[in-house]
């Protein structure tokens, strides 16, 4: 006898209170749906955040791209000293502001920082461009925007391992300079989903991302939501174990823990997954 038919009968015999044993099994058919439907919603809401970041990332590319052809085809600068850049009333930033890309791509992003911070990341845009000193607004907005750069093997970093003369007699073409040197462009990581300290908690965002391997590997062995920010070199997998990456190509797309380890994503001379630095 359905439940229905139930009700009904003792709507009929004036009786229309439910019985403890009816109300348990709606209670347990509520929570039933409730299981099959908060998961898809979760998953719903994540593929929404990634598609956001996807689409930051498409748009971070052709800013970077951008930054190429108007300076003969060389990369945009990983974290690199001496490098020019300026905030938005044209004042030039200073070190450590100017050796960060953000400010340094701003002027081929329409002078935005919506594009470099999506989905949580806008909270801490909007609380950096509320701070009373502007001097430090512009520094935290060169921090944490959403994706890291691969500066060590696309553009250059000046902190692990500047791509100088002396560097590549010793290790050959390791750091791409020249987008058009690229022997694999639609493989080459330029960006990917970044988290850094901030305040005392781990946020969504950071200005660079270092490899799991240089002269040996340097990342934790497994991925770790717990571990900080540091185990995998700034990389953060967010979206369901994948990051959002942007490739030299300038196409982006989610890859997963396996892809994010491997060195031919890294560096453009890598020929193994476990590959390192070697002399020449």
């Amino acid at each position: 006898m359905s439940l229905y038919v139930t009700v009904e009968k003792k709507m009929q015999s004036g009786r229309c209170g439910f019985t403890l044993i009816e109300l348990l099994v709606v209670i347990t058919i509520i929570a039933v749906l409730a299981g099959l439907i908060l998961p898809a919603f979760g998953r719903a809401k994540m593929l929404a955040k990634r598609t956001n970041e996807l689409s930051s990332a498409r748009q971070l590319m052709l800013a970077w791209q951008l930054y190429a052809s108007e300076h003969e085809d060389r990369v945009l600068p990983g974290y690199r000293y001496g490098y020019s850049a300026r905030d938005f009333t044209g004042k030039e930033v200073t070190f450590p502001i100017n050796a960060r890309y953000p400010w340094r791509l701003m002027p081929y992003l329409g002078n935005s920082f919506g594009v470099l911070y999506a989905n949580e990341n806008r909270v801490l845009l909007d609380q950096f461009q509320h701070i009373a000193d502007p001097g430090l607004g512009i520094y935290a907005a060169s921090v944490f925007p959403s994706l890291g750069v691969n500066g060590v093997f696309v553009g250059g970093d000046d902190l692990e391992l500047p791509p100088d003369g002396k560097a590549r007699a010793m290790f050959g073409d390791f750091c791409l300079l020249k987008v058009t040197q690229a022997h694999r462009p639609s493989e080459l990581m330029a960006f990917m989903s970044a988290r850094g300290p901030f305040e005392g908690k781990i946020v969504n965002g950071f200005y660079k991302v270092t490899p799991p391997y240089l002269m040996a590997r340097r990342w934790a062995v497994d991925w770790n939501p717990a571990d900080g920010p540091e185990a995998w070199g700034n990389v953060h997998p967010r979206f369901g174990d994948r990051a959002v990456t942007a490739q030299v190509d300038g196409h982006a797309e989610p890859l997963k823990l396996a892809d994010l380890q491997d060195m031919r994503r890294w560096c453009d001379i890598a020929d193994r997954p476990d590959w390192t630095l070697t002399h020449k």
